[in-house]
């Protein structure tokens, strides 16, 4: 079994950092984003324990 590398929420914010800073209308959008892409991660985690 293969551990896949979880990324925490941090780390997904600063990777978006830069779309963040861009554009502060879309900020909303973008962090519901990042949370939905954090929820998979744990989800597919969870699944392969």
């Amino acid at each position: 079994m293969s551990k896949k590398k979880i990324k925490t929420y941090q780390q997904l914010i600063e990777e978006n950092k830069k779309a963040i800073m861009r554009d502060p209308k879309m900020m909303e959008s973008i962090y519901e984003t990042i949370d939905k892409k954090h929820q998979k991660q744990l989800a597919a985690a969870g699944r392969e324990s």
